[in-house]
């Protein structure tokens, strides 16, 4: 505990009895402590009872539900219907239009059949983005109040449009839902819910109650459907939530997060599937950390502290990895300098504990107890998702490599096959 103490004085690094192997051990403690620090305030901050501050609203806004679906058409049909039969708001107040991208000819038959309008992106492969920019240029900036985004798979509480309603008619211009898991079927779909959980009550619901902006999660999001319009042209890229983000926060827009509004989704049961999802999550958070680190100082001398706080988010590594670092340093520490690694026992111990604090209750957290133990599959996972996408992304270099060669060879052999100006000679002299 004393060397604690120690790092955190300015004379400690100027004495030159300090090893090198020392010094490095307080830097990296430090960088670490930095993350874990943050999260242990939103921890603190989102044990606090949720309480729906927004009245009802004495006027009833129009909605466009927008559903975008990518080759899967039963699962979108499956999630309409239930939203045609459960939802408790006016049914002419409301349209539905769906994004069907790759979508099999007789589920589009079906789609036609239903009361929804239909929007086929003019790219066969297109991204989330892409698909939804099609689906606002077919609408007017007043032709509707609001706008909701889902994916396929997502159900949503019948009471859902009288709450965002509400909101919106007490100023709030985007807002997002509780998405919550659907299928705890395996251990590996339990602690996936459990880690977006957790992601509510930090990200969301601990922000907000601190004074900032939700973090949005990519459907289960109502957005002001002029405010929207106007933005989504400016959209980039293939992630919604990080290029959503940013704008929204360029222009001082809160984001804010409405708890019961639960949007239920289906998530990963398997490892092979976590490591294919984030290798896709993985290629977005590169992303995000170079424009983070690059637009961190503007925005801190623009005075723009939601878009700060944002960008800070960004910069720290995902919960996993962090999880991973902390506990590979400890372990080196342990066997290399036995004292040094007492204050790694303790960050780590920090760490779980504002992961508990933040674990909400209810069937998550009970089923979260039994499958405890397969926690260690997903951080090796997370932590290898790295080698895979890098290793992935080498052989698509080395496969596009090969053609060009062969391009090149058979261009080559083209030409070598072309007579020469003496064969063409000789054989009109012939």
């Amino acid at each position: 505990m004393d060397e604690l103490f120690q790092i955190l004085n300015p004379d400690w690094w100027m004495n030159d009895n300090n090893s090198a192997f020392q010094i490095a051990d307080a830097v990296l403690f430090l960088l670490f402590s930095i993350p874990v620090a943050y999260i242990f305030i939103y921890a603190l901050a989102s044990l606090p009872k949720y309480k729906n501050p927004y009245p009802p609203a004495p006027i009833q806004h129009r909605f466009l539900i927008l559903y975008v679906v990518l080759k899967n058409g039963q699962e979108v049909i499956e999630s309409i219907n239930n939203f045609l039969d459960m939802q408790l708001y006016p049914k002419d107040l409301y349209d539905i239009v769906v994004a069907a991208t790759q979508l099999p000819e007789e589920d589009l038959c079906e789609l036609l059949s239903m009361p929804v309008n239909i929007v086929v992106p003019d790219k066969e492969n297109c991204t989330k983005v892409y698909a939804i920019q099609q689906v606002m240029q077919r609408y007017s900036p007043e032709e509707y109040d609001t706008i909701l985004i889902f994916n396929s798979d997502n159900k949503i509480i019948p009471n859902a449009l009288e709450l965002f309603n509400n909101a919106y008619y007490s100023g709030c211009d985007a807002i997002q839902g509780h998405r919550m898991a659907e299928n705890l079927t395996t251990n590996i779909a339990v602690l996936n819910a459990t880690s977006e959980e957790i992601n509510n009550r930090l990200f969301r619901k601990a922000h907000t109650t601190l004074g900032f902006s939700s973090a949005l999660i990519g459907s289960g999001l109502m957005l002001d459907f002029e405010m929207f319009h106007r933005i989504a042209p400016r959209l980039k890229g293939s992630d919604l939530t990080t290029s959503l983000e940013m704008e929204l926060l360029k222009e001082n827009i809160y984001t804010e997060y409405l708890e019961e509004v639960i949007c239920y989704c289906k998530k990963t049961t398997d490892a092979a599937g976590y490591s294919e999802e984030r290798q896709r999550w993985l290629s977005a958070q590169y992303h995000s950390t170079l424009v983070a680190f690059l637009r961190f100082p503007i925005a801190l001398i623009q005075g723009k502290w939601d878009l700060c706080e944002k960008l800070f988010q960004w910069l720290m590594p995902s919960r996993f990895l962090l999880i991973a670092y902390i506990t590979l340093c400890t372990l080196v520490m342990t066997v290399a300098n036995w004292p040094l690694s007492l204050k790694w026992y303790g960050l780590l111990g920090v760490l779980f504990f504002s992961f508990l604090m933040a674990l909400p209750d209810g069937e998550i957290t009970h089923r979260f107890r039994k499958a405890f133990w397969s926690l260690p599959i997903l951080i090796f996972t997370s932590a290898f998702s790295h080698f895979l996408r890098f290793k992935k992304q080498r052989a698509q270099k080395k496969k596009k490599k090969g053609l060009n060669e062969n391009k090149i060879t058979s261009e080559n052999a083209s030409m070598d096959m072309m007579p020469s100006e003496e064969q063409l000679a000789e054989g009109e002299r012939v």
